[in-house]
Formats: C-alpha cells, structure tokens, sequence
C-alpha cells in the first residue's frame, strides 16, 4: 500500500488553523492569567486589610502612620506603615502584586532622598496618606505633618481608601501624596481596599465614584476626595497611563488641584472622606 504525503496546500491549510486558534486563544489565555493575578491581589489586600485592622486594636484604635524617622549614629532610618504591619502580616510579599513583580523599590526611593528604611524593600500597594499620618519633623523634606487618625472617627468606612495598587515615583526630592499614584495594573483597572477591610477591583474611571456622595468641609484643597483624571498629553490617545516609564514622567503637583484639567495630581486616591483631608494636606507644624 502506497502511502500519500501531504501537499504543500494542505500543510498551509494547518498551519493557518494553527494561527487563527493561537489569534482566538492567545488572548484568552492572557486574560485568564491577569484575572488570576487580580485575585490574588484582592486577597493581599484582604490580609493588609485585617493587619490594620489587628493594629488598630493593639493601638487603641489609632491607625499607624504612614512613615516616621528614626535617627540613629549611623543615619536617619524611616519607619513606614509596610514596616509597622509586618509583624501582623509576617509576609513581606504579601505587599508586592503579581502583576508588579518584584514591585516598587520603596527603598530606592529613601535612598536617593539620604534615608534608610528598616525592612520592607518593595511594594505594590501604596497607603493612603491622607489616612496613616506622618511625621517627618526633623528632616529637611517636611515643615509639617498630619496627625494620626482614629479609626472609629471615621465618617465612611467603607469609603475610605486604606491602600491601593500604586507607582512609587523615583528620583523626586519629596515624601508627599502626589509623589505616589494609583496604578491600573489589571485591565485597565486596579484593586483598593477600605477601612471596613473589604477589598475590590475598580476601572480607573469608577474611581471617581468612591466617596463622591460625601462633599468636602470647606478648607479641602480638592473638590473631591479621589479622582483619576485621564492625561492624553503623556498616556496617548485613551489618556490612561499605566507604564511605569509613563507614571514617572507624568506631571504630578499639589497644587492648582483640577478634576478634570491639567494640574494637580494624575490619579489620587489620598483623603479621607468627611474631614478637610483630602488628599494629604499636612495640617500641624513642626515645633
């Protein structure tokens, strides 16, 4: 019995089969993946979530600040909130993303700035610096500081940001909120967690949504307490950047707050909802 080859027609044929179901499942399969990843930074969340929430009861229901220094002979060391959960958390990758491996250099960031930092070196997820005060009296980088808050005084918990797929700006002589930006790292979205310890996915542009049906007190620097602002002149055509060459070179201000315009920050998730705070405004000075 003879036995007939393939044609080179046929075998042309497979293989452009091959390529149409490759075209159809490839991004499938990358959709698949990046739910995964959203997932488990959901239940990352969740644990820093109930890490606060274990402090809070060990400190008389006074959330931990974002970040204090320490000065030691050997130089000035910062005390961050990521340091301060570790012992409740007792997981250093809990803080990084799967979508962010291995995360924001926390460290280079007070590195450059002439500071140390005790002993998380990378993280995902960025506090909410409005919520954890600090305290950085004593070092040139600050003049003020904003004051720790008390968990039960809170309006919304539900509402109110504790941390928060984040970019760490690099290379920027300043410690300040609009120096950390939310980051939509999963289809075009990112995960928030809240002072109630939930945790849930947002698109960027439902961001606007969290806290909008509390107004800020008189005195609030922004007019609402987070917002996300699309930035066609630096994130293209959709205006949405989530690079994180694109986040560093985003202009990123204090002042001159517009929720839709061209100043203040890209995309802040910093306040706390039916107090002045809403984004981080320092409001003692130091003595």
């Amino acid at each position: 019995m003879t036995r007939k080859a393939f044609t080179l027609i046929e075998l042309l044929v497979v293989i452009a089969i091959i390529a149409i179901l490759a075209a159809i499942l490839f991004p499938v399969f990358a959709q698949a993946k990046d739910a995964a990843k959203k997932t488990q930074s959901i239940s990352n969340m969740k644990n820093i979530a109930t890490s606060v929430m274990i402090y809070n009861a060990d400190y008389d229901d006074t959330m931990p600040q974002s970040a204090y220094p320490i000065f030691r002979s050997t130089g000035v060391t910062i005390m961050s909130v990521y340091d301060l959960l570790q012992p409740y958390i007792k997981n250093v990758q809990i803080l990084v993303s799967p979508a962010d491996s291995p995360g924001q250099s926390w460290r280079a960031r007070l590195n450059a700035l002439g500071l140390q930092n005790d002993r998380v070196e990378r993280a995902s997820y960025i506090p909410n610096l409005g919520l954890f005060g600090d305290n950085l009296c004593g070092l040139p980088i600050k003049s003020a500081y904003t004051p720790v808050i008390s968990a039960t005084s809170l309006e919304s918990v539900s509402q109110t940001t504790m941390f928060f797929d984040g970019y760490i700006k690099q290379n920027v002589p300043a410690l300040d909120f609009f120096t950390f930006l939310g980051q939509a790292r999963h289809a075009d979205g990112l995960v928030v967690n809240f002072a109630d310890s939930s945790a849930k996915y947002f698109r960027w542009n439902a961001i606007a949504s969290i806290a909008r049906d509390i107004p800020t007190p008189a005195g609030s620097r922004a007019p609402v307490y987070y917002s996300w602002r699309t930035d066609t002149a630096n994130c293209g055509t959709t205006g949405l950047c989530k690079t994180s060459g694109t986040l560093q070179s985003v202009p990123s201000t204090p002042t001159g707050y517009t929720e839709n315009g061209t100043a203040g920050p890209y995309n802040d998730l910093h306040g706390v909802p039916g107090l002045p705070i809403s984004d981080s405004e320092d409001t003692v000075n130091c003595i």
